[in-house]
């Protein structure tokens, strides 16, 4: 008994040590300091009035071409060409319908050429819910430190600070070491047919980039519980998108002599079978994400994270309660539409639901589509492909690359008080429309987002902190000074 008792308390401390040890080791990646900047310095003013003034501009997309106003973009380019005249004389401008590619030419034409991406467009305010505003969306209203209106998050803050530091690099004589895109798409939030125009361009002109840069990730600021300072998130790689609908017919008839299960029924019981069995998921990148964290986090969390091989289980079930990080563990199932009997004593002879999927990478369109057709299991539901848009996740961009580098010093630098971190992107973007044409692409803004400016995306009050935006305008110009290192 007693040998018993020691081999257990033997294993044990051999455990301890084994789990103490991988998590020491478990630490961020050594990162270069870098260059020191050569700091150059910045009216804070006109640049806010730049952005106010695009707001003002209603850009919006709808899936109905039909519906777009084409004057709003018509002076979104004229106020654009007035405002950077250097960059609309130096660098040459192709049109895709209203999505803009700038091509400025550089000293090396045989190194492979960097771009930057942003879009144009912005989505529609709900009907009804202006009053909720505190400023007109489409005001670009100056107070309290933020910029106020639709577009100044996504994505006209990107934009504005693009050609801020195109036109002032312009100013100074600067001419890049390789050549340099800006594309601008006009219609990303309808799934970007401006941005596939472009990269087909590209593509059939043999030109293959070293380096992408869109929007995506942001200094992030208290969005993760326990940690205090702020997160730059630079995305790798963003989720698919798939909606599928699910749909069952029925007799109709009236409501007082109902069958066992009506055609709502069907669909309800389907719908609850996909919520209560998520697609599985994976602690992947999560994890590498811990791990640029140190020791920002506490020892017992690292300790946890070091060492999934035993407490794997463990944290996906406490992960998976927060929307927010189960969003990065899994392929995500989200029910957003139903659709039953127009009468409530009318049995329906259709219901149907829209579920949303958010695609981790390693997951396809078609994989997903088999695996929640075993979940449903039920022939009397059929599913399709919904509203004609789907994409599989984009490819896993390198850490270790240089682009992800040099982004990650500059950040450093500029907000120091920043820890930069890889972090998978939950959204679509445009720059999934590049994968063919770019060897790394990243998705970052260097501007700071709470959880009061998350909400304002897509939804009411959308603002950016002017001091903020002051501060991605500089992390642009530092990026293209650098371009020979992309």
């Amino acid at each position: 008994m007693k040998r018993i008792l020691v081999g257990l308390a033997a294993a044990l401390c051999l455990l301890i040590a084994v789990l103490v040890v991988r998590t020491l080791q478990f630490v961020p990646p050594e990162q270069a300091v870098g260059n020191s900047l050569v700091e150059v310095e910045w009216q804070a003013e006109p640049l806010v009035d730049g952005l106010a003034a695009a707001l003002r501009y209603p850009t919006i997309s709808y899936d109905d071409p039909q519906k777009v106003d084409q004057q709003a973009f018509a002076d979104f380019h004229d106020f654009l060409r007035q405002r950077f005249p250097q960059v609309f004389e130096t660098l040459s401008v192709q049109r895709f319908g209203n999505s803009l590619l700038l091509h400025w030419a550089g000293a090396d034409s045989a190194a492979k050429p960097i771009m930057l991406i942003a879009h144009q467009d912005v989505v529609p305010v709900i009907p009804g819910t202006e009053e909720d505003w505190s400023y007109p969306p489409f005001s670009g209203t100056l107070v309290d430190g933020y910029i106020w209106g639709r577009g100044a998050l996504d994505d006209k803050a990107s934009l504005m600070g693009i050609l801020e530091s195109a036109e002032r690099l312009l100013g100074e004589g600067f001419v890049p070491p390789r050549d340099i895109y800006l594309g601008f798409g006009a219609d990303e939030e309808v799934g970007g047919e401006g941005a596939k125009a472009m990269a087909a361009w590209l593509g059939e002109r043999g030109i293959s980039l070293a380096f992408l840069l869109d929007e995506g990730g942001a200094i992030a600021k208290g969005m993760l519980p326990g940690v205090d300072e702020p997160l730059a998130l630079i995305g790798p790689a963003e989720k698919g998108f798939l909606s599928l609908e699910f749909s069952a017919s029925g007799g109709g008839g009236h409501s007082s002599m109902p069958p066992p299960q009506t055609a709502a029924g069907v669909i309800a019981a389907a719908v609850a079978r996909l919520e209560a069995n998520p697609l599985p998921a994976t602690l992947d990148y999560t994890v590498d994400f811990i791990r640029y964290l140190g020791d920002t986090i506490p020892f017992y969390q690292r300790l946890l994270f070091a060492n999934t091989w035993l407490f794997g289980p463990l944290l996906e079930r406490q992960l998976a309660a927060e929307p927010a990080i189960n969003a990065g563990l899994r392929t995500t199932t989200a029910v957003t539409m139903l659709q039953g009997s127009v009468q409530d004593n009318v049995l329906p002879i259709k219901a149907s639901a829209v579920v949303n999927f958010r695609i981790l990478p390693g997951d396809t369109v078609e994989s997903v589509i088999k695996a929640v057709t075993a979940i449903v299991d039920d022939p009397r539901v059929s599913i399709r492909p919904y509203g004609g848009f789907g994409s599989n996740p984009s490819k896993v961009a390198s850490p270790d690359s240089a682009g992800f580098r040099v982004l990650g010093e500059l950040v450093s630098q500029i907000a120091p008080e920043a820890i930069v971190a890889p972090r998978l992107v939950v959204a679509a973007t445009d720059a999934r429309h590049y994968e063919a044409v770019a060897e790394n692409s990243y998705r970052f803004v260097g501007f700071e987002i709470g959880p009061e400016e998350m909400r304002g995306i897509h939804g009411t009050d959308e603002r950016v902190s002017q001091a903020s935006y002051v501060q991605a305008v500089r992390i642009y110009y530092h990026l293209l000074r650098r371009a020979g290192e992309l």
